[in-house]
């Protein structure tokens, strides 16, 4: 074969490997701005959360109470340990009453 019959073939193959390399760029290209689109959505819908990140409330921190009753202070805290006991306890009645509804059969059990 000639000089001219492999610089044809030389050709037709590098212009069919520019245009397959076209193809995939303009793929990749579509993809690219489909991604940028979501990410645009994305950042719109995140910007509340931003904005109550950035606002975040000024916690005061309690005042010191030595000069307070300390009758005061246990009431309270029994209180809250009343609360919590009885919380606790709410729940295990639930659990308890779960467990005498226990059925086999469920299809989650299946």
């Amino acid at each position: 074969m000639g000089f001219w019959t492999w610089f044809w073939i030389w050709l037709v193959l590098s212009i069919a490997a520019l245009a397959v390399l076209a193809l995939i760029a303009k793929a990749l290209v579509n993809k690219l701005g489909s991604a940028a689109h979501q990410a645009a959505r994305l950042a719109e819908t995140a910007q509340p959360l931003v904005n109550a990140l950035d606002a975040k409330p000024a916690i005061e921190r309690p005042s010191d109470s030595l000069l307070a009753d300390p009758a005061i202070a246990r009431a309270r805290l029994i209180s809250l340990q009343k609360a919590k006991i009885k919380k606790r306890e709410k729940r295990q009645r639930r659990l308890i009453e779960s467990l005498k509804r226990f059925d086999p059969n469920e299809s989650r059990f299946h």
